[in-house]
């Protein structure tokens, strides 16, 4: 049974972060130039524990000397550095190119890489973390290095950080995981029991192809799930060095990242417990690392390069020594509240002093402080045709280049109003104009009650913001599957035409609400290609060339069943 679970997971493992555009997997065949602030760097073939070779190039600094090290360990290719580091090819405040050498290697068994196969019988999470561990060794024995190294890198380059950690190499002495989450979890592949499908099938188009058909084959929350949970993150303990957390609220993972963050903080080594700081930004999977400027279809100025100008700074601190740069004074989490575009510190997350404001659904697609008072009130209803699903536009995904069943995915806030909201298959819940700021921290819920002619259909939900020009601007989403309503590891399906309540739990966000904007929620049963389509015949997917049953759902929302939003609004917090 291990070997079997473990070749389900590998897959997920390697391939459940993916953040770089136009990679090719069949040699490498995509190289790019150097960057220009870096001298041209060497080739070397970096040997480990078991005789084979791995594929390295060296930045080296343009003065001779000793120097501290950044370690870049990558399966998408270290002749795209330019890919891996983010604003490479222009002047990075990262790549300081006069204190420290650059190092970027290959996974086992990728680009340069390739001759080296897969050894280790514990895993992929151990020979990753095996390799990396000899390569920051290697580094540390060589002529230009002063014994100290630091890791980088986002996603899949951040996972490899944290598998490197643990295999404690002496000589390494600082992690900057950005996107990154530590283990396997459900949540990653599925959320409320539906399948993050573009993030899923985005790993084959990157090479890991038959990945997405094996974990399709687990959609609940059973038995395999909890044994890679415990099994991926069980050496935590052994991560003892300071950790710099990196994520982002348009993030495919931003509360794997989080979650990581308090594990670190719960059970890791003492350095690594009283050393661990996080960022959380405004961005997307694909452009934490760098901290775009522009996300979806807006502009956060004040969130500009800020994580790597941070990443830098942490770098400075453990490894030049620079301790004078208030590094060690810094906060322990520090994240940007959109909507003020302000970034706040904290202690711990989530913030003290929430509380929940209610608002409920009404006729006439209202949102109020106030339910209906009357049990007479009509539910709305719609029909749900899962060959002709609602568009993702926008919001919590994994930015991929390719186009999938015709649809190209994009991240971030993105107006939903004319491809979304003019739809026949949702409603739409909005507020009066606010008239003072409305500042949400934490997860967002939506308790709805809700029917069906079907045994089985998905419910999902958009929170935007309502600006004064009417823009629909998404923030955060979620959607759950009705058979999971009352456990995500045992079936229940409905009786059609029975009333049922579900909670909707949207993904974790940080946004204030202008006065004189207002809440909105959209409702409807797809989201597609963000998360797979229900068809609505107790099947677990919509199989290709099939078009499922159209279901007729409704949302109730009188005196009796009372559907309403629930937001986690804080007090104030340190600025």
């Amino acid at each position: 049974m291990m070997n079997r679970f473990f070749r389900l997971y590998i897959f997920v493992f390697i391939a459940a972060g993916i953040c770089m555009p136009a990679i090719s997997f069949a040699g490498e065949r995509q190289k790019r130039p150097a960057p220009r602030n870096f001298p041209k760097p060497f080739t070397v073939m970096v040997p480990v524990r078991d005789g084979k070779k791995l594929a390295a190039d060296v930045f080296l600094p343009s003065d001779e000397g000793k120097f501290p090290t950044i370690f870049i360990f990558t399966p998408y290719s270290r002749k795209r550095l330019t890919a891996a580091v983010p604003y490479a090819a222009k002047k990075s405040r990262l790549l300081d190119r006069e204190h420290y050498v650059f190092v970027c290697a290959d996974w086992r068994g990728f680009y340069g890489s390739k001759a080296a196969a897969v050894q280790s019988k514990k895993g992929p999470f151990k020979q990753v973390g095996e390799d990396g561990h000899d390569i920051v060794e290697w580094i540390a024995k060589q002529k230009w290095s002063n014994g100290k190294v630091g890791m980088w890198g986002a996603s899949a380059l951040g996972v490899a950080q944290y598998q490197t950690a643990v295999e404690k190499p002496p000589h390494l002495v600082c992690i900057v995981p950005v996107v990154a989450r530590y283990g396997v979890s459900y949540e990653e592949s599925f959320h409320g029991g539906v399948l993050k499908y573009s993030h899923v099938f985005t790993r084959d188009q990157v090479g890991f192809e038959g990945s997405a058909e094996k974990i399709k084959k687990q959609p609940v929350y059973g038995r395999w799930w909890k044994f890679v949970e415990r099994l991926t993150t069980r050496d935590i303990g052994k991560l003892d060095i300071p950790v710099f957390v990196i994520g982002g609220w348009y993030d495919i993972d931003t509360e794997p990242v989080m979650k990581v963050f308090e594990l670190i903080r719960k059970d890791a080594g003492d350095e690594a417990r009283k050393n661990v700081r996080m960022l959380i930004g405004p961005w997307d999977h694909c452009d934490a690392a760098a901290g775009k400027l522009k996300v979806g279809e807006l502009k956060f100025p004040k969130a500009e390069k800020v994580s790597e100008r941070e990443a830098h700074r942490f770098f400075n601190y453990w490894m030049r020594g620079m301790k004078d740069n208030g590094w060690g004074n810094e906060s322990t989490i520090r994240y940007f509240q959109m909507g003020e575009r302000k970034w706040y510190k904290l202690d711990s997350w989530p913030p003290k002093g929430i509380t929940d404001k209610t608002f409920y659904i009404r006729a006439g697609g209202e949102l109020s402080s106030e339910p209906e008072n009357s049990s007479e009130v009509e539910p709305d209803t719609y029909k749900f045709d899962p060959s002709d699903p609602s568009p993702t536009i926008g919001g919590l995904n994994l930015a991929s280049p390719w186009k999938r069943d015709g649809l190209k995915v994009a991240t971030g806030p993105k107006d939903q109003r004319s491809k979304v909201e003019s739809r026949k298959d949702c409603f739409t819940y909005t507020t009066e104009k606010l008239g003072k700021n409305l500042a949400v921290k934490g997860i967002v819920k939506v308790k709805l009650f809700v029917s069906s002619d079907r045994k089985d259909t998905d419910f999902m939900v958009r929170l935007s913001d309502v600006y004064p020009d009417n823009r629909s601007m998404l923030i955060t989403d979620g959607a759950h599957r009705m058979r999971y309503r009352n456990s995500m590891i045992r079936e229940d399906f409905m009786k059609p035409g029975g009333i049922y309540e579900v909670t909707v739990r949207l993904s974790c966000t940080a946004h204030t609400f202008l006065a004189g904007h207002r809440v909105r929620i959209i409702v409807s049963s797809s989201n597609f290609p963000r998360f797979a389509v229900n068809p609505n015949d107790g099947g677990h997917f919509l199989e290709k060339d099939k078009k499922g049953l159209v279901a007729t759902n409704s949302i109730y929302h009188d005196a009796t069943y009372k559907s309403l939003l629930i937001l986690p609004v804080a007090g104030t917090a340190k600025k």
